[in-house]
């Protein structure tokens, strides 16, 4: 992963079983824009881990199979995805009760939870927040089962997000 990224490579899509994406980019990619790109497919899980150098490697897993010619249309979609804002996702139901923080994680980190019904565009919004409240993520896991999303995202603490904590989390709900 790590020589991948060096090298500069930005996707590698596999399609020998579900279809899977690999995107190896700089820290302020807006990861939403890739997920609204995609949000016809079926995630099922997404893994996120920050590297080196300001760079982060993200891992979608679809729960649709490729062929080849999609696989090509996916690739030019993506390149042109990452040149283009696109408009916010619409709200999803995500309820005060479905969001776990936990400020004391770490010294430098805080952990949320997200366990919520499985929706299109769920991810997308939900890193569209993140995005406008400049939260840096260090590390998600998302994972659907049986239409219920488990997850995971572990982000920088600082005084920005403490004091906005509040607004974060009415951006999220739609209670």
């Amino acid at each position: 992963i790590a020589l991948l990224a060096r090298k500069g490579e930005n996707f590698i899509l596999n399609i020998e079983e579900n279809f899977c994406l690999e995107v190896f980019a700089n820290r302020d990619l807006r990861v939403a824009n890739i997920l609204k790109a995609l949000s016809n497919l079926n995630l099922i899980n997404m893994s996120f881990y920050e590297l080196f150098d300001e760079k982060i490697y993200i891992k979608f897993i679809y729960d649709n199979l490729i062929n080849k010619e999609q696989k090509d249309k996916i690739y030019e979609l993506l390149k042109e995805c990452l040149k283009t804002n696109f408009k916010m996702t619409k709200k999803p139901t995500i309820k005060k009760d479905e969001l776990k923080f936990d400020l004391a994680y770490s010294k430098n980190y805080v952990k949320l939870n997200l366990n919520s019904k499985d929706t299109k565009g769920l991810m997308a919004f939900v890193m569209d927040i993140f995005a406008n409240f400049g939260i840096i993520l260090s590390e998600a896991r998302i994972k659907t089962v049986r239409q219920r999303t488990r997850n995971t995202f572990i982000f920088e603490k600082n005084e920005l997000f403490l004091q906005k904590k509040d607004e974060f989390i009415k951006s999220l709900t739609s209670e």
